[in-house]
């Protein structure tokens, strides 16, 4: 179990004061949670990657489906390797919730490759809606556990990143990602045409720069998942040398 260490001093005017430094954080717990960010960030990058892909090249099937599932899981391993480490309440919250979604997003996962076989099964389209949906989600989620997890480990600077990475996510994948579906329904209905039609005309007129911006919040938190999965080993280190 992790907890604050306050170190009793005496102040200048003679009252005791208190230094807070960092938690002290177990070592399995510390080997728990590099052992999840390697698999939450090798899941990300390779369901990322796979998932652009299939919505790209939307009507042909290709074997890198099957990579999506791989990802998929090394995402729902790490975030339970997250869980089993104990840094207090609000860590066991925060972990909690992001569990929940990554179970969600392994669930729609599932009816995602259904979907593949029969795109435009307007039940099946909304399935595969909601497995981005929750991607996106999860991903906003994970900033919270990374400054959270940063804050247990005295690295302010990780906090700032997890806080901005938060945002950019929100601002330019999970607003637009909601703004385009609207857009699509909006079109479908008025042409009563199939929605998923629209969808394929809607990414017909994203352009590279819009799209490279889209993807900005992704290497972001790619390289927030590697700083603090370092900054972990960095404690780790510490902890063997002590």
């Amino acid at each position: 179990m992790s907890g604050s260490t306050d170190t009793a001093v005496v102040a200048a005017d003679g009252a005791p004061a208190k230094v807070n430094t960092a938690p002290v954080i177990r070592a399995v717990d510390l080997i728990r949670l590099a052992q999840g960010l390697y698999f939450i960030f090798f899941g990300v990058m390779l369901a990322s990657v796979v998932g652009a892909q299939i919505l790209i090249l939307l009507w042909i099937r290709t074997l890198a489906e099957v990579f999506l599932g791989i990802g998929v899981l090394a995402i729902l391993a790490g975030t339970w390797r997250l869980r089993q480490s104990q840094l207090g309440g609000a860590w066991l919250q925060q972990t909690r919730r992001l569990l929940v979604w990554a179970g969600l997003t392994g669930y729609f996962c599932v009816l995602f490759y259904m979907w593949r076989r029969a795109p435009l099964q307007p039940y099946l389209q909304f399935n595969a809606v909601m497995f981005v949906l929750c991607g996106l989600v999860y991903l906003v989620l994970l900033a919270g556990t990374l400054r959270e997890l940063a804050a247990c480990l005295g690295r302010e600077d990780l906090m700032r990143e997890a806080r901005w990475f938060g945002v950019s996510v929100t601002g330019l994948m999970l607003i637009p990602f909601g703004a385009g579906l609207i857009f699509v329904l909006v079109q479908a209905w008025r042409l009563k045409e199939n929605a998923l039609l629209q969808f394929q005309e809607l990414v017909g007129l994203v352009n590279t720069p819009v799209l490279l911006l889209g993807l900005l919040p992704l290497s972001l938190m790619l390289g927030l998942l590697w700083a603090t999965k370092d900054a972990t080993l960095a404690r780790l280190q510490a902890l063997d040398r002590g």
